[in-house]
This record gives C-alpha cells, sequence and structure tokens, in this order.
C-alpha cells in the first residue's frame, strides 16, 4: 500500500474540553465521497483512514485535520473517511474556521501546508506508479 505521507503539523488548539465532539467506532465511516461538505474535522484521539475508490491513501493521527478542501471549495466531498479504531473527531465548521484564522492567522497557513504536502505527495505517488 503507498500511503500519502505527510508532515505532522499539530492542530492541538482545536482539542479543548468545550469543543464538540463526534465518537466513532472502528470501520464506522465519518465521511462519504460524494456527501455534501459544511465541515473539516480534528481528530481528537484515534486514527482516521482516507480512501479513494476503496483504497487507503492516508492515515491521519491524533492531532491531525481532513476535510479541510471543505471549507475551501464547498465541493462535495472526495474521499471516504473511516475510522480505523475507537476514533474521536471535533468538527469546524465554516463559522468556527473563520474565527481561527482571525485569532491565529497561522492557522490557516497551517491548513494551508497541509494541503500543499498533501499535494505533493499525491504528485509524487502518481509520479512513481
Amino acid at each position: 500500500m503507498n500511503l500519502i505521507k505527510t508532515k505532522p503539523i499539530s492542530f492541538e488548539m482545536l482539542d479543548q474540553s468545550d469543543m464538540p465532539v463526534r465518537r466513532f467506532e472502528p470501520g464506522e465511516t465519518i465521511v462519504s465521497a460524494g456527501d455534501d461538505a459544511k465541515e473539516m474535522f480534528l481528530v481528537r484521539s484515534g486514527r482516521v483512514e482516507i480512501r479513494v475508490r476503496g483504497k487507503t491513501i492516508e492515515e491521519i493521527g491524533e492531532h491531525g485535520i481532513f476535510g479541510e478542501m471543505a471549507l475551501i471549495d464547498h465541493s462535495r466531498r472526495s474521499a471516504d473517511a473511516v475510522a480505523a479504531e475507537p476514533t474521536e473527531v471535533v468538527p469546524v465548521d465554516e463559522r468556527l474556521f473563520v474565527i481561527l484564522v482571525q485569532d491565529t492567522p497561522h492557522f490557516a497557513l497551517d491548513v494551508m501546508r497541509v494541503l500543499a504536502e498533501r499535494l505533493r505527495a499525491m504528485n509524487e505517488t502518481l509520479s512513481a506508479d
């Protein structure tokens, strides 16, 4: 399996006790490709597999994010996200995202870095095939 390997950026600032949390059991789908997308997620605990056409392309662990494209282009989900073990995620909708960007400008840069790393890793994977 040729997984995308990205440099970890910690988004632990989102891991606060007053944030809403959603819990998922192993194998449970968090989001599905084609779904309407209105939020991104922070992995508070556990591990999430990102799957495209049934193939796992990336694993996201604690304090990582996924679904960030949803807040940028308002398109439908491009991949499935499935809990690989008992997992807790913190949803981040557009309102909270804007507040985070205003209060902590480096937050937007960190999200862009994740996007850039994933794009570079995908390009590398495609070049190797």
